[in-house]
């Protein structure tokens, strides 16, 4: 069998980075006679796909067979043209004379001619439609082209969660007859990170990040791209709120990206500046808020090793991987009621309405409950996340697909 897989965002810093890095190692994983052709931006894709295996995953790396663009691609100066070039014309132009048996896009690319018989598209939200003000304007109008190409085509639609696939129902109702849910996976690499032995003390420096974060005591996790969709201003606003009634005497901390391309340039920083914070990591006050940016995968999993709480308030997310990755290093997490993120467990995620009154009272409570909620983390099985599992998944639905 012969697949071709689209891995245009293997770079992306976001949840759409892992989640294709971790597609192309499940179906290495699962299709061990397959040849793989994977059409990446740039050779270092490859090196971050090695960087999300662990040592036994490690080998399925040398299962990809990797196509890099053209140079006339390499010049564009726009991103949205770049990335443009290289769907409509570079990436059918390398696959269209392998004579593929399966084409998987990862990333809502689905190019303007068939690539094989059997086509699937991974659709991790449908934000260009239900948050369009979450988006910048390139990335909706590709993302936008991508889902109704796949939905005329009658490409197979991977769904990512129910609420996912609640999304495409509610927005085109024939669309769900082409769909199926198939949950991701979690990082061999994190996984094998949450395995080690942590020393959870608190006095924890990060390197390598926007800032140093320096014993800062007992502290509550946010991690994503800051910004209205994240909800950052009512989490903070939520926080502040805590420890000025004296129920939480630990920091806040932010991990993430602006949202460089996919959010719109006004929005990057416009939650946290609502919230009347200058962020300064060094104030000598017990209680801070510390934004750290973007961390490396050994940071990220001592955070959620030393967090007291993970806290995702997101108005929509196709899934969380945050979540998931807290719930592997044991650490509770408090999430927006009735969205993706309570998909991922069925223990160990306390829910809340974004109302802030609300949130404020279900943090405190949930915070004060952590003991209980530490057990039941710990007793969650994590096999249906595994690679192993998403590949024989993935390759199913491409045999199946039309």
């Amino acid at each position: 069998m012969r697949i071709g897989v689209s891995g245009l965002a293997v770079n992306n810093p976001a949840g759409l980075g892992r989640l294709s890095r971790t597609y192309l190692l499940a179906l290495a994983s699962a299709a061990p006679d397959a040849e793989l052709h994977v059409y990446l931006r740039a050779p270092a894709d490859l090196s971050l796909i090695r960087d999300e295996c662990d040592r036994e995953s490690q080998p399925l790396t040398e299962r990809l067979i990797p196509h890099y663009p053209a140079p006339l691609c390499r010049w564009s100066v726009l991103r949205p043209a770049h990335r443009l070039l290289m769907e409509e014309w570079d990436l059918p132009r390398q696959f269209l004379p392998l004579k593929l048996d399966a084409y998987l896009g990862c990333d809502f690319t689905l190019p303007p001619q068939p690539m094989a018989p059997r086509e699937a598209v991974v659709l991790p939200d449908l934000l260009p439609f239900t948050k369009p003000y979450a988006v910048s304007w390139q990335a909706g109008w590709l993302y936008r082209r991508g889902i109704t190409r796949s939905i005329r085509r009658r490409a197979a639609l991977l769904c990512i969660s129910r609420a996912t696939q609640s999304a495409l129902a509610l927005r085109f109702p024939d669309a769900i007859k082409q769909s199926r849910v198939i949950y991701p996976a979690l990082s061999p690499r994190l996984m094998q990170l949450a395995g080690r032995a942590h020393t959870a003390d608190h006095a924890l420096q990060v390197q390598g990040s926007l800032h140093a974060l320096v014993a800062p005591g007992p502290f509550v996790l946010a991690v994503g791209v800051q910004g209205p969709r994240k909800n950052t201003a009512l989490l903070v606003q939520t926080y502040l709120e805590a420890v000025m009634k004296d129920e939480y005497r630990g920091s806040l901390v932010l991990v993430g990206g602006d949202g460089r391309f996919h959010t719109p340039p006004k929005q990057r920083r416009l939650a946290l500046e609502a919230a009347g914070l200058t962020l300064n990591p060094m104030r000598s006050r017990p209680t801070e808020v510390y934004d750290l940016g973007h961390v490396s995968d050994s940071d990220l999993s001592h955070l959620y090793q030393a967090a007291d709480l993970l806290v995702c308030l997101s108005t929509e997310e196709g899934f969380g991987f945050p979540v998931l990755e807290a719930l592997a290093h044991h650490t509770p997490v408090l999430v927006t009621a009735d969205s993706s993120m309570t998909e991922v467990a069925t223990a160990g995620i306390v829910t809340t309405p974004l109302d802030r009154e609300q949130c404020c009272q279900r943090l405190v409570s949930t915070l004060k409950a952590l003991p209980v909620l530490r057990r039941e983390v710990a007793a969650l099985p994590l096999q249906r996340y595994s690679i192993e599992r998403l590949g024989a998944e993935l390759v199913a639905a491409l045999k199946g697909s039309r």
